[in-house]
């Protein structure tokens, strides 16, 4: 193989693993987004499950319009299990629901940020490569 051609491909393989890296690091801020919004959720699901009577709460309409409700059961509550159901459970049981899923992420969020390491690793040996190429033409 001549050299050119090693070359012409170590930077086209070196361009994928760049884009591969940022699609991972998008990823990534995805589910920080997503567990910052499951920890909010938790945080209210305590909150209802440590009070015994009813509460005056704000309901996002949508559009930036809140409507004052009051939550009258705060023991059960409403849980989208995926795919479109949705089952009433208890506030207990909503919450280890809430804290399976931040765990879940958490998990994937440490297997693509260690293939995002691998990404960047590999990236970094191919600038080198090259750059001890380049220094020795």
């Amino acid at each position: 193989m001549s050299s050119e051609k090693e070359v012409q491909e170590k930077i086209a393989t070196l361009q994928i693993l760049q884009e591969e890296a940022e699609a991972l690091q998008r990823r990534l801020m995805e589910l920080e987004i997503l567990e910052n919004e499951y920890r909010k959720t938790l945080e209210t699901l305590e909150f209802f499950e440590s009070i015994d009577t009813s509460v005056e709460a704000l309901m996002n309409l949508g559009g930036g319009v809140f409507a004052y409700v009051d939550v009258k059961n705060s023991k059960k509550m409403l849980v989208d299990i995926g795919s479109g159901v949705v089952v009433e459970r208890e506030v207990g049981e909503a919450i280890e629901f809430v804290k399976n899923r931040i765990k879940k992420i958490e998990e994937n969020q440490e297997k693509m940020t260690s293939m995002l390491q691998q990404v960047l690793s590999q990236a970094q040996r191919i600038q080198q490569e090259l750059a001890a190429r380049q220094q020795k033409e």
